[in-house]
């Protein structure tokens, strides 16, 4: 059994894991990996079968399960756990394609506000604001494809 830290969002959990090949066990779940690919996998979780789109970025995962999109990053315990996209990031936290920006250079936002709308993995993602601040530059376009960790909006501060 190997102790692991997994952080999701600013959150971090300390977990048990045991590996036995593709399966993986935490506890009561098992993870058993059927097949994977460059940008999704099949795996059978619980003993349902799941495809699950997933971006690796350094040593950040980016994944879509269960219709809710997650960003983990894995340590062993002892380790400093870190997550590459957090709250305060306009970045992009995968790649897809820049539906529609909802702002323009100079809008004051508060935090929470939706900047743009990103598609990807077949869903429409919200880019939100993660402060108060001023639209300082808008680094995208509609219909331009983007790369995880691109800064897609510049916020400056109130004040």
């Amino acid at each position: 059994m190997t102790d692991k830290i997994v952080s999701i969002g600013s959150e971090q959990t300390e977990i048990d894991l045991e590996r036995d090949g593709a399966t993986f066990r935490s506890g009561e779940r098992t993870v058993e990996i059927v097949a994977m690919g460059a940008d999704e996998l099949e795996a059978r979780v619980d003993g349902r079968l799941f495809v699950i789109p997933y971006a690796i970025q350094g040593s950040s995962v980016s994944f879509s399960y269960d219709g809710e999109i997650y960003f983990a990053d894995v340590a062993d315990k002892g380790a400093r756990a870190r997550a590459r996209h957090r709250d305060h990031s306009t970045s992009a936290p995968m790649p897809g394609m820049i539906l529609k920006i909802l702002v323009r250079p100079g809008d004051v936002v508060v935090k929470s506000a939706p900047l743009l709308i990103l598609e990807a993995m077949k869903m429409e993602h919200q880019i939100v604001a993660p402060r108060d601040g001023t639209i300082a530059t808008i680094n995208c376009a509609e219909g331009e494809l983007v790369q995880p960790g691109v800064e897609l909006v510049t916020l400056k501060d109130e004040g």
